[in-house]
């Protein structure tokens, strides 16, 4: 009898270990994306409204006037899923055609392969905006808010999985 409560309770335990591995895990995928600019640039904050538009070509510029160049990574890579379907307000199958559409009409959109290379790619073109892991950003470019919040405030924006 002793033994089948011991055995019951390892059971429960191994359970409850399990669930919280899963938990864990579910949790690792949360991506907290983030509108970078160059560290240089004057604005600090865009609604998610206006941001899509300059995204999907219907604004083309800043409010300063410089032209809009979005940088990022493949769309349809699970890390940037959430966002790019938010800003883009299509089907991840999409949007990359969505992107070749915007670029033969004179609106730049700048696919980079890593991280390394978005954050080289924004801080050196004037009016450029990537879309980055926040784990990722460093000194060369500054977080925008967007909606008036940052990566890790509740109800952000870009926060995805």
């Amino acid at each position: 009898m002793k033994a089948h409560r011991l055995a019951k309770g390892f059971r429960t335990t191994a359970m409850l270990w399990c669930v919280l591995l899963l938990a864990a895990g579910a949790m690792a995928g949360i991506k907290n994306m983030a509108v970078v600019v160059s560290a240089g640039s004057k604005l600090s904050d865009v609604s998610l409204a206006d941001l899509s538009k300059l995204c999907k070509g219907v604004q083309k510029a800043w409010p300063d006037g410089k032209a809009f160049t979005l940088v990022m990574k493949d769309p349809e890579s699970p890390d940037m899923h959430v966002a790019a379907q938010k800003l883009f307000d299509a089907p991840p199958g999409e949007i990359k055609a969505i992107i070749a559409k915007l670029n033969e009409s004179r609106l730049t959109v700048k696919m980079v392969e890593n991280d390394e290379d978005l954050l080289r790619t924004v801080g050196a073109t004037p009016g450029a905006a990537g879309i980055i892991d926040v784990y990722s950003i460093n000194s060369s470019v500054k977080v925008l808010r967007v909606d008036g919040k940052l990566p890790f405030d509740l109800g952000y924006a870009l926060k995805g999985n």
